[in-house]
């Protein structure tokens, strides 16, 4: 065998520890009867609501420049709302207008036409009688 397994062999054992002696028990003090506590829910947890960039930073030094913003932004949709509704106004006068300049210039058309046609008929008719006079001279001629 070897040298480790022989000096394991051939030593001592371990001293054992010592033994007390039993001690008599103490009485033990009663102890006041506690209240049973009711059951409780577990308490929910509050849950924070998931703020907007915005809200998150309403009370930063960025909040300033975002607020100015949002207030030009505001300020243009209200301006672009009065322009709109001062182009409908002057749309409205001018179709108006333009209606009455169409209804003038249908009645000048209506009483030019008449006169054209008036005029043509007059001509067509003296035409027609040169025509017939030419007609004549050369039957008679002939």
């Amino acid at each position: 065998m070897t040298e480790k397994t022989d000096s394991m062999k051939t030593a001592a054992p371990a001293p054992k520890a010592e033994v007390k002696a039993p001690v008599a028990k103490k009485a033990a003090a009663k102890k006041p009867a506690a209240k049973k506590a009711a059951a409780r829910k577990p308490a929910a947890k509050k849950v924070t609501p998931i703020k907007s960039v915005y809200e998150q930073i309403e009370n930063s030094v960025f909040a300033v420049p975002v607020k100015l913003a949002n207030k030009t932004f505001m300020a243009s949709l209200g301006v672009f709302s009065y322009v709109q509704q001062e182009f409908d106004k002057q749309y409205k006068a001018f179709d108006r207008q333009f209606t009455k300049y169409a209804k003038d210039g249908e009645k000048v058309f209506d009483r030019w036409e008449d006169r054209v046609e008036d005029f043509r008929k007059d001509v067509e008719k003296k035409v027609d009688g040169a025509y017939d006079r030419v007609r004549d001279t050369f039957n008679k001629a002939a």
